[in-house]
Order: C-alpha cells, then sequence, then structure tokens
C-alpha cells in the first residue's frame, strides 16, 4: 500500500520559491476577485509552464532546490515532471493516478480515499475548482499587482497535514504565478511558474506515458 509520505508529495509536489516581498492586505470585493479568477479558468484550455521549486523542512538546514515541468489539460489531465534533481514524476489522466520516482513506476492503486481526496485537491488548484471545494475557507488578499487566495482546511483529514495552501495571481493576467503549501508541522513548499503557454495543444501521450 501506498505510503503515507508520498501521498503527500502528491501536493507538495505542486510548490516551491519564497513570495517576494508584498504588501498585502484584506480584498475589498473579495466576491469580484473570485468572480474575475473563475471566469479566467473556465476559459483555459491547457497550460505548460516550467517551475522552480524550494521546499523547507525541519529536518534540513538549506532548503531543497528542484525544478521540472507542469502540463495541464481540461478536464482532469495533468502531468508533474520533476526533472532536477531528480526525476519524478506525477500523472493524472481523468480517474486514473501514476508516479514514477526514479525510473520505477509506484503502486498506488490501493491508496484509496485519501488519494483520491489528494488528486480533487491537485486538479482543483489548477481548474480553479477549489472555489467550490467545502473543505476549505476562502479568504483574499491583495496588493498594488497581485491577488492572494488563501485556503484554510476545515476538513478534519486536510487539517492535520496543512495550516494553509495560498495562491499568488497577476492581477493583469488573472493567472497563478505562485502556490505555496504550509504544512502542520511547519514544513512549507513554494513553487513559482515561468514561461507559461496557455490554451497550446499538447501531445496526448504526455498524459499517457510515465
Amino acid at each position: 500500500m501506498i505510503k503515507y509520505r508520498l501521498l503527500l508529495a502528491l501536493c507538495t509536489a505542486l510548490t516551491g520559491h519564497i513570495l517576494p516581498a508584498q504588501s498585502f492586505k484584506p480584498a475589498g470585493d473579495t466576491e469580484k476577485i473570485l468572480a474575475e479568477l473563475r471566469k479566467t479558468s473556465q476559459a483555459t484550455t491547457s497550460i505548460q509552464a516550467s517551475f522552480s521549486e524550494e521546499k523547507y523542512l525541519s529536518v534540513l538546514k538549506e532548503p531543497e532546490h528542484s525544478t521540472g515541468l507542469f502540463f495541464y489539460q481540461k478536464n482532469d489531465k495533468m502531468r508533474w515532471e520533476q526533472k532536477t534533481p531528480l526525476k519524478y514524476i506525477i500523472l493524472i489522466n481523468g480517474d486514473k493516478l501514476r508516479i514514477q520516482e526514479a525510473g520505477k513506476e509506484k503502486n498506488v492503486g490501493q491508496a484509496g480515499r485519501m488519494a483520491a481526496q489528494i488528486k480533487e485537491l491537485m486538479i482543483g488548484l489548477v481548474n480553479g475548482d477549489f472555489q467550490q471545494n467545502k473543505a476549505f475557507s476562502i479568504a483574499c488578499l491583495e496588493s498594488n499587482d497581485q491577488y492572494m487566495v488563501v485556503l484554510t482546511p476545515v476538513n478534519r483529514r486536510l487539517k492535520n497535514i496543512y495550516s494553509k495552501i495560498s495562491m499568488v495571481f497577476s492581477r493583469d493576467s488573472l493567472r497563478l504565478k505562485e502556490l505555496s503549501f504550509f504544512e502542520k508541522n511547519g514544513d512549507k513548499s513554494i513553487m513559482k511558474f515561468q514561461n507559461e503557454k496557455f490554451n497550446h495543444q499538447i501531445d496526448e501521450n504526455l498524459f499517457r506515458n510515465l
């Protein structure tokens, strides 16, 4: 059976670089911001991007660094591929979830409810469905050029893992730029996206083959 730590990796895999210093304040119109983000995500059929990542673990003095490629295609297709320092792939295609580490595929078939919940969360953070996820409460903040959406778990299972999840969007493009997970134990990992391409055709084999 898949180990608990590997399940956590399904989410922390989506994270990476410390947020730049920003002066965020509570948003003046939360519903308007969420509606704008929802409209943008609904018009997005695909995403291609590279990412840089830093993971801060309590057992390490220095953060872990990694880089890779990210692909998303509507509906429910996602490929997260870490290239450095080690090769690691998470592949979602509909209700199928596959993981490969160091060239070997992991058995996730018996992960059950927890894996399904985390898979739903991962896709929801990308396609905007997080707004309908009742496992979180939502707060919006804003700065001069960015919006920050903070998700606080209310679901008991997720509360035992995360203290919060934050997403930073460009105020101009309404695109997700950074995604951060803060674990209950104090660990955190934050991802920064670069070289994004939206609504371009993606080779279907990327979602079929590890």
